[in-house]
């Protein structure tokens, strides 16, 4: 969690954008390509299920000893029970009828080989059910050199996945049936049903991670994949073909001063790929990563279009949510949202334990992070709760302005002082962006939308 600083981006990172992601004119439409956008595709009917950030975790890797406590002390999901919860979450899947499962990246702890074979079992189990499932990776599955078992006071890595490796132990879903793959990344497009074209994007800087390093947690396109995702757009229209984009990194700003205080979580040069994704009439992009429950859109002109970006919580983390999609005929699309209510673990209480769990854990990160900015303790127990309930109501979406967001009463001036540095976050945070977030129904046609 980033407190009172802004974001500190690093010269290397600087020019990995410059030279990877100002793409100079694939934003440039030659004259073919803009007569191409005119036209508005026709979404074919279909219903299809959105999960995301699974974060599976094989108990296997160890629950136990002061080294698994201090990693659960800097994380917020409930990693313990992501078994029991993807078993549970996914025979709900396999019973509800649905063409197609899209799932957006995240799909282990930390891309540890290990879970993303058990994860795959389960995907192939929901598959079983009949629909197809397709996936794209997460800043945590690949080249991820966090990826260790759990021995008392110490960890031991274990394997992680190359992207050839991601590739082969999700072959099933959507690698081995794309109708094209982009060489330079693990993006892919598929036809799920007649009609309509899911473009995969692999927004994730995995060719970056280094040994004894963090994983990179922004996203981004490099210049080649920029100008592959832009001959499929055009391809699309040239094939009258619908398109749904799902990926993990958001493509719209979900709430005030997103791309200030938590740039990672939107790809680089957001407004520039979502101008073009809707140029050539992609209405939906279908997002994870930050793990809240948020729809928000952008509005384009010439040609004039509506991009909502549906971002679905993770999960693990409350209030483990995942979305049912409806296209109908005329047009309108529905968007339902549901939430795990129970795991054989905790048949009554789970919601509230799962909602207890990402407040606590929430307060735990802010307090570290402000004691590193010499906040008293005093300070820090007026602040972490106000910085916790923001976080955890911007989870769950559909958020209500409290008629006191920031209380100051108490606090110190150095306390103060914090607090105003972090304003923004916290009424951004609060700030329920249009449309509604949980609920939705949309017409592709003119872009309107109401809550459902």
């Amino acid at each position: 969690m980033k407190l009172v600083r802004y974001t500190i981006v690093s010269v290397m990172t600087v020019w990995f954008f410059a030279t990877s992601c100002l793409a100079g004119d694939v934003f440039t439409l030659t004259k073919e390509e803009k007569e191409l956008s005119k036209k508005k595709p026709v979404y074919p009917q279909t219903r299809f299920l959105a999960v995301t950030d699974t974060h599976f975790y094989s108990t296997s890797l160890g629950t136990e000893g002061k080294a698994f406590q201090d990693y659960l002390d800097n994380d917020r999901k409930l990693l313990v029970e992501s078994e029991k919860i993807v078993e549970t979450v996914f025979d709900e899947l396999s019973r509800i009828t649905a063409d197609f499962v899209i799932v957006s990246g995240d799909l282990t702890k930390d891309g540890e080989k290990i879970n993303h074979e058990k994860m795959s079992i389960y995907l192939r189990k929901l598959a079983l059910s009949g629909k197809k499932v397709f996936v794209v990776p997460g800043n945590h599955d690949v080249y991820n050199w966090e990826s260790v078992r759990f021995d008392g006071e110490a960890t031991e890595a274990v394997a992680n996945v190359t992207a050839m490796e991601f590739e082969k132990i999700y072959r099933e879903f959507g690698y081995e049936t794309a109708l094209e793959r982009d060489l330079g990344s693990l993006s892919y497009i598929t036809e799920p049903v007649p009609g309509l074209w899911l473009l995969a994007l692999d927004s994730c800087r995995w060719k970056e991670n280094k040994p004894g390093e963090h994983p990179i947690t922004a996203g981004a396109f490099s210049d080649d994949t920029l100008q592959w995702i832009k001959k499929s757009l055009v391809r699309s229209r040239k094939e009258d073909k619908a398109v749904i984009v799902f990926m993990h990194h958001g493509i719209v700003e979900h709430y005030p001063h997103n791309d200030k205080f938590y740039s990672d979580y939107i790809v680089s040069n957001h407004d520039e790929i979502a101008k073009m994704v809707s140029t050539f009439g992609v209405s939906l992009v279908f997002s994870g990563h930050f793990h809240s429950q948020d729809i928000t859109l952008q509005k384009f002109k010439d040609p004039d279009r509506t991009l909502f970006d549906i971002e679905t919580g993770s999960l693990v983390t409350a209030p483990c949510p995942y979305r049912i999609v409806n296209i109908m005929a005329d047009q309108k699309i529905e968007i339902e949202s549901r939430f795990l209510s129970s795991i054989p673990s905790r048949t009554s209480g789970f919601k509230e334990y799962s909602s207890d769990y990402v407040y606590k854990g929430t307060i735990k990160l802010a307090d570290s992070a402000l004691k590193k900015y010499w906040v008293s303790k005093e300070d820090r127990q007026l602040l972490t709760s106000q910085i916790s309930k923001a976080y955890v109501t911007h989870l769950k979406g559909d958020e209500i302005m409290p008629d006191q967001a920031i209380i100051k009463d108490g606090l110190g001036l150095w306390g103060k002082f914090v607090m105003f540095m972090q304003e923004d976050l916290i009424y951004g945070w609060y700030t329920d962006l249009p449309p509604a977030d949980n609920n939705l129904v949309v017409d592709l046609s003119t872009g309107e939308y109401f809550p459902k």
